[in-house]
């Protein structure tokens, strides 16, 4: 009962297909054969295997089986961009034991001087997504590496959220942001300062900071663009969040969303090529992250 369209090794004796889950299939063997999963490497022997893109070279336990098909579902699901990425990050936390997470936390402090200044919260989630990585960097799987560029943006917007939407909410508290609340360029920012509602995601920020940006007759401005204009007096590198260039912080995020994040989040298959590229772009030599702490470093005399 193989199937036609793939080369079963003759070892294999299948005698029943699973239908297809994205990338995945399962077979059903008459007898327990053994195998080396290609995502644990550790060998099995079992009656149930499980193959990526119908290629035997790639062959699965029932266990790394399970995980993988719990993340393509939450990738090929209906749920909002903001709980995929939630769902998908509580996967990733799933994917590596408390001590590999501590072992990349300290190599990572070793390797970055800057990474002293992440917040622990950051700082977990970058040592939890190489943790991951560092673990399939010999025999890995692109599903699995959709969830490690998910955890690598989550650690930027979290110091985002750190660095500029908190100190902005404590600037504006008490103050009547009414006027914002009904902005669509700022009412997402809005209802985070106002207490009713989470901090802005990556792109939401991106988006609010290149609107006030463009606010140049003060009374016109909302009550949030001055106060970030007041914020921002104290921060002598804080042009980098408000460049419209490449390198700045607006575009950086957009195409950290596009070419990252939007596909790890989605049915797209991801490689290590492509964790190694968006691990460079946060905090590689000019990362976004170390950018950030130098463009909200506060005036010192």
């Amino acid at each position: 009962m193989s199937d036609s369209r793939v080369q079963v090794p003759f070892r294999f004796d299948v005698i029943k297909n699973y239908p297809q889950r994205g990338p995945l299939r399962q077979y059903r063997l008459s007898a327990a054969t053994g195998f080396e999963c290609s995502r644990c490497a550790k060998s099995k022997k079992a009656k149930l295997v499980s193959v990526i893109l119908d290629d035997w070279g790639r062959l699965l336990c029932n266990a790394c089986y399970g995980r993988l098909l719990s993340l393509w579902e939450v990738k090929s699901g209906e749920s909002t961009d903001e709980e995929r990425h939630e769902e998908i990050l509580s996967l990733l936390r799933g994917l590596s034991t408390g001590d590999q997470v501590e072992r990349s936390r300290k190599a990572l402090l070793e390797r970055h001087g800057q990474a002293g200044l992440l917040s622990q919260s950051a700082l977990t989630m970058l040592a939890t997504s190489e943790a991951v990585a560092s673990g399939l960097a010999l025999k890995a799987t692109e599903l699995d590496w959709s969830a490690a560029i998910i955890g690598l943006c989550k650690a930027v917007e979290i110091e985002a959220a750190r660095l500029v939407a908190e100190p902005l909410r404590r600037s504006v508290e008490g103050l009547d942001l009414s006027r914002d609340l009904h902005n669509r360029d700022t009412k997402r920012m809005a209802h985070f300062c106002s207490g009713s509602g989470n901090p802005p995601e990556l792109g939401a920020l991106g988006y609010f900071l290149a609107a006030v940006g463009k606010q140049r007759r003060r009374e016109k401005e909302s009550v949030l663009s001055v106060a970030l204009r007041d914020l921002s007096r104290d921060w002598p590198n804080s042009e980098w969040l408000f460049e419209k260039n490449e390198d700045g912080f607006i575009k950086s995020v957009k195409r950290l969303a596009r070419e990252y994040r939007n596909p790890a989040a989605h049915t797209e298959l991801l490689t290590q090529e492509k964790y190694d590229s968006c691990n460079k772009m946060i905090q590689g030599e000019k990362g976004i992250l170390w950018n950030l702490h130098t463009a909200t470093r506060p005036y010192r005399k």
